[in-house]
């Protein structure tokens, strides 16, 4: 009796584990062998990526030196708003940075703003193109709203914690089609293939998803292979990120 007890236990822990993984990503994340299955290439900077990849945009402001003097800049003025975990790194600052200064693009989706690193990486670039196009950032926190550093064609929606991907969906479905589309909110599987596939539907023709922390669930090898042309991977210090064009 006690060793079918003992079966029984040892089941359904591995079933709970397998639900977990399935509606919030493994701990652990993914390997990176699963990652690098279907994509077109992977590098280990930005720097890299802008000059050996065979990414699909001939005029790239490769403008890497510049992109690290904001990050700095940004790295010391920013507002401490949450934890600092949360910052988006280097290469996720410097490819925003670049591929907004070359494609000039007119909206642009930022999901996760906390501390506005990434936030303000958009607006310098932004800025630089003369404020041609409007960011849209989505944070759960209202406090995030006071992140950005310069003024520039900010627009912050805030989310309630109860029904987000609704919310989200609504005022995504409103607005018109995206050209650069930025993950960096909630991580899980199941709030990370709702927001990959939400962009499939929104975006441009030749739009772009990029996403920070691509190994934390199975989404991304799911999704983007499916929908998307080419995709990449950089490394950044302690996480990949994923970019994708249609």
């Amino acid at each position: 009796m006690k060793i079918r007890q003992d079966l029984y236990s040892k089941i359904t822990e591995i079933f709970l584990k397998r639900l977990s993984l399935f509606l919030h990503g493994d701990r652990d994340g993914v390997s990176l062998n699963s990652l690098i299955k279907n994509a077109s290439g992977i590098f280990l900077s930005t720097e890299n990526f802008i000059a050996n990849s065979k990414f699909n945009y001939p005029n790239l402001y490769n403008d890497s030196d510049n992109s690290k003097i904001i990050y700095k800049k940004v790295l010391e003025e920013h507002r401490l708003i949450t934890s600092e975990r949360w910052n988006a790194e280097l290469q996720l600052f410097c490819l925003l940075y670049i591929l907004i200064r070359s494609t000039t693009p007119k909206i642009i989706i930022e999901t996760g703003v906390a501390n506005g690193i990434s936030t303000n990486s958009i607006l310098f670039a932004l800025n630089e193109n003369a404020n041609s196009g409007v960011l849209h950032s989505f944070d759960i926190l209202p406090e995030t709203r006071n992140s950005n550093l310069i003024e520039g064609k900010w627009i912050f929606h805030l989310l309630g914690k109860k029904k987000t991907n609704k919310q989200f969906f609504r005022i995504i479905e409103n607005l018109p089609k995206i050209d650069i589309w930025l993950h960096d909110s909630n991580h899980g599987y199941r709030w990370q293939k709702f927001e990959y596939l939400l962009a499939v539907s929104r975006l441009n023709k030749n739009g772009i998803l990029i996403s920070d922390d691509i190994d934390s669930s199975s989404a991304w090898i799911e999704v983007i292979p499916k929908y998307f042309k080419e995709s990449y991977i950089i490394f950044d210090s302690r996480k990949f990120i994923g970019i994708a064009y249609n």
